[in-house]
């Protein structure tokens, strides 16, 4: 028996070779097909553990094909129902995101009284105008025939075109100022004085009550220069800015006294008024909200009496966040400083008729009026005193409604206009008459505003859904039909991001 230790087979001989590994499984091949089973077979694994209602009886082992259509169905049906309800409070939140309320508590109110614009049927100064004439040597008949059309032109709206004159001078007289349509209205800007700054106190366009004053202003119309008293609107609703774009000189007379934007009055007084006076010729008078301009066809007319105004005006005013939470589109209606017009700066209801009207002008007699501001990048032509006298009365009550009857037809060509409503503004009702001779009284022309009735209700824009109500809407909706919920909605990126990278990089799932 030898006393030799045994060694184990295999130790110190060379190995050939690293112990075999072990087989691994053959790589699938990876084709369109099988990423479209897997991607299919990963939705089932979603269907059947989502925590959303009843997707899991589409995958469901044990149901018959019958059950599976029947909830698939049902399924349909909740997610149209879900969809159509969720767009409506879209739509409405987008569009019809507003309502107007009835307030009562008049007690507390601030109402304004309306607005006045008059218009004064002779506008050139006739001074200013022989000193131009003298310095363009313009004399004898050509002066009287250059005066009766620009008197006419100043004065000149779509109710009156067919009256300007055409002298037969008239050309001759306008190639030799090198007088141009486009320059029509700034020669009559500069031969007309802005009477609201005659340092004469009884010749002063002014409004007053008792010894204060309201602001009033020039301004430029569908009537041509006018003057505006007791409105809202800023000052770049003025003949200088829109003719020039220069903001006018505050008024040296109205600060002297204690000058007040716009009137306004409470229930407890027994009455509030204002007179608009100072006009030197007969006059033509528009009363309008005060949030608003005149409509050149909503006038009394040719007066040489001065008017007394009864207004009943209930205002319609926005909820203290009204402009900021909610657009435009939302609201329908828009402030004055949100214009999105071409030719003005500011926006109201009338100033954006105004600009629709000019177009249809524009597209019927290729060129528009010398009264509308036309301070473009690319102006658009003026028309001549002729095409005026031709093209503009053919065309003026399409011109004024902005719609008109077809031939043959009952039915209407509607001029493409779409004016949004003011947010604020007043629902306007007015008693007028005359005040007879009271031009001895004041020593001029104009007109009384007098509010005795004081509204006792008040309309209020009020916003309709913020947008924490669209999303508890949209929940409740998504909830009410399928169960779903916002961590339903954190399942679904959660499944088909992170879990199904895990998935891809092999983590079994």
């Amino acid at each position: 028996m030898s006393g030799a230790p045994q060694v184990p087979p295999g130790i110190g001989k060379s190995s050939e070779a690293w112990p075999a590994q072990p087989p691994q499984k053959p790589r699938r091949k990876v084709t369109l097909w099988f990423l479209t089973v897997e991607g299919f077979e990963y939705f089932k694994l979603y269907l059947a553990t989502c925590c959303n209602h009843c997707y899991v009886y589409l995958v469901k082992e044990g149901l018959i094909w019958v059950e599976r259509i029947f909830w698939l169905i049902l399924i349909a049906v909740s997610h149209y129902a879900s969809i159509y309800i969720a767009m409506q409070s879209i739509d409405r939140f987008l569009t019809k995101n507003a309502y107007m309320g009835i307030e009562r508590d008049y007690f507390s109110w601030n109402t304004s009284l309306p607005s006045l614009t008059i218009c004064p049927m002779e506008r050139l100064d006739r001074e200013l105008f022989n000193e131009y004439c003298q310095s363009h040597y313009i004399t004898g008949k050509n002066q009287d025939d250059l005066w009766d059309l620009l008197e006419h032109l100043a004065n000149s709206t779509y109710m009156n075109f067919q009256d300007i004159p055409n002298h037969s001078s008239l050309d001759r007289t306008l190639d030799k100022l090198q007088l141009k349509p486009d320059k029509y209205m700034e020669l009559i800007y500069n031969l007309t004085v802005d009477h609201t700054l005659n340092p004469v106190d009884k010749l002063r366009i002014r409004c007053i009550d008792n010894d204060e004053y309201i602001h009033s202003r020039q301004v430029l119309t569908e009537y041509g220069l006018c003057y505006l008293t007791n409105n809202n609107i800023d000052d770049r609703y003025s003949s200088k800015y829109l003719l020039f774009g220069v903001m006018p000189e505050p008024n040296e007379y109205e600060i002297k006294h204690n000058v007040r934007k716009i009137q306004m009055g409470s229930y407890p007084d027994k009455y509030i008024d204002f007179n608009f006076i100072g006009f030197q010729s007969p006059i033509d008078v528009y009363a309008h909200s005060s949030y608003e301009v005149m409509k050149v066809d909503n006038n009394y007319g040719y007066t040489t009496e001065n008017l007394y105004y009864e207004p009943f005006s209930p205002e319609i005013t926005t909820d203290h966040n009204f402009e900021t939470g909610a657009s435009v589109r939302q609201r329908n209606c828009r402030f004055s400083h949100e214009s999105n017009l071409t030719h003005f700066p500011i926006y109201t209801k009338n100033i954006c008729m105004q600009e629709c009207r000019l177009n249809l002008v524009y597209k019927m007699c290729k060129c528009i009026p010398h009264f509308y501001p036309n301070r473009l990048l690319i102006p658009k032509p003026v028309c001549d005193f002729k095409t005026l006298r031709e093209c503009m009365p053919q065309h003026e009550a399409y011109f004024l409604k902005l719609y008109r009857e077809r031939p043959n037809s009952n039915k209407l060509d509607m001029a493409p206009c779409y004016c949004e409503q003011n947010c604020k503004g007043s629902v306007l009702s007015l008693k007028v008459s005359l005040y007879t001779r009271s031009k001895q009284l004041y020593g001029s022309y104009g007109a009384t505003m007098t509010e005795k009735e004081w509204p006792t209700v008040r309309y209020k824009r009020e916003i309709y859904l913020t947008f924490t109500d669209l999303m508890v809407y949209i929940g409740g909706t998504a909830g009410f039909f399928l169960g779903f919920s916002v961590l339903g909605a954190i399942e679904i990126f959660y499944f088909f991001t992170m879990r199904l990278l895990f998935h891809l990089f092999g983590y079994k799932i």
